[in-house]
């Protein structure tokens, strides 16, 4: 079983598809019951607004950055796999998180970024292949970082969030 809440701050995101493993009837019921709650949650304006904005920032992108050099300098396009993962990873994030700046980066990744005012930022770059690199800073502690996308928002990514949320008392 994949985790599908993710924990931030006493928060959860329950937007993503459950990829369950367990066989058993009290497994499979759980899936269900879950299902049931990610639906309802989906059909709330407030969450299905927020969800269906990240969505549409991102498919604006691909149409933005869809041909090579779609920047006059020569970029490629996005990456359909990029987009794919940048989906699933917007799907993923906690409900109540900031949606991210959506842009693209010169080699066909998809590059989401928070920023949090006073030295309080964070940038994802989410690429074919479910990688995610990542930099953030909060102040004068910096950090960085790869990590992979599986269904969810890998938990460092959620961490440095979580952190200058918190720090910034934005969220």
């Amino acid at each position: 079983m994949s985790a599908v809440a993710i924990p931030l701050g006493g928060v959860s995101g329950l937007t993503p598809d459950p990829e369950w493993t367990g066989q058993s009837e009290s497994a499979k019921s759980l899936s269900r019951m879950q299902e049931d709650i990610r639906r309802h949650l989906l059909r709330s304006f407030t969450m299905a607004s927020r969800a269906e904005e990240a969505h549409a920032r991102l498919d604006d992108l691909r149409q933005e950055a869809s041909v090579q050099g779609w920047d006059g300098y020569g970029a490629k396009p996005v990456d359909p796999l990029a987009y794919r993962h940048a989906w699933s990873f917007l799907s993923a994030l906690p409900l109540s998180a900031p949606i991210p700046e959506v842009g693209a980066d010169s080699d066909g990744e998809v590059a989401l970024d928070w920023c949090f005012g006073g030295r309080k930022a964070l940038t994802v770059s989410i690429g074919p292949t479910g990688r995610c690199t990542f930099a953030w800073m909060n102040g004068q502690t910096t950090s960085r970082g790869t990590d992979w996308i599986e269904n969810d928002v890998p938990a460092s990514i959620v961490f440095a969030l979580a952190q200058l949320a918190r720090a910034a008392k934005s969220w």
